[in-house]
């Protein structure tokens, strides 16, 4: 009998950013590390798109604007936690972070959401028989799912 899942299974990893922007930008050999394995991950990325007409019909989708990446996070913390600083260009200490849910049922090697520009503000911890923490964050940019990672 297969096992039942309600979510998949999944790391969380973390990257040190350097500079400002909506790109997955890090220097060279940049501090990384893997905050735990995930028990859940949620996030929402607003597009805001308009249909543009042509003499009444619908002709193609404009993209008129962005929202940032609301999320939020519960995982099995391993005992790495980044230690975020300002980059180059950059107000606000962050860290992007890369999200792996494992798909062990098709042989494939996961799919990956990375969120970029991610900083530090909201993180609950819980000590008991499995340390764990609740993470909140708000990203500036976010790519994914994808197939290919680059921390995990």
């Amino acid at each position: 009998m297969a096992e039942v899942r309600t979510n998949r299974e999944g790391s969380l990893w973390w990257v040190r950013a350097s500079g400002s922007g909506t790109t997955w930008a890090t220097a060279s050999a940049a501090v990384s590390g893997l905050f735990g394995y995930v028990d859940s991950f949620t996030y929402t990325s607003a597009a805001n798109v308009v249909q543009v007409m042509d003499r009444g019909t619908p002709s193609h989708n404009k993209l008129t604007s962005k929202s940032p990446i609301n999320g939020s996070v519960s995982f099995r913390w391993t005992g790495a936690h980044p230690t975020a600083v300002s980059g180059s260009g950059a107000s606000v200490p962050m860290v992007h972070i890369e999200y792996k849910a494992a798909i062990p049922e098709s042989n494939d090697t996961g799919y990956y959401v990375q969120i970029h520009g991610i900083p530090l503000n909201n993180i609950q911890f819980a000590e008991g028989e499995q340390d764990s923490v609740t993470m909140s964050f708000i990203g500036l940019a976010m790519n994914g799912p994808t197939a290919s990672g680059y921390c995990g």
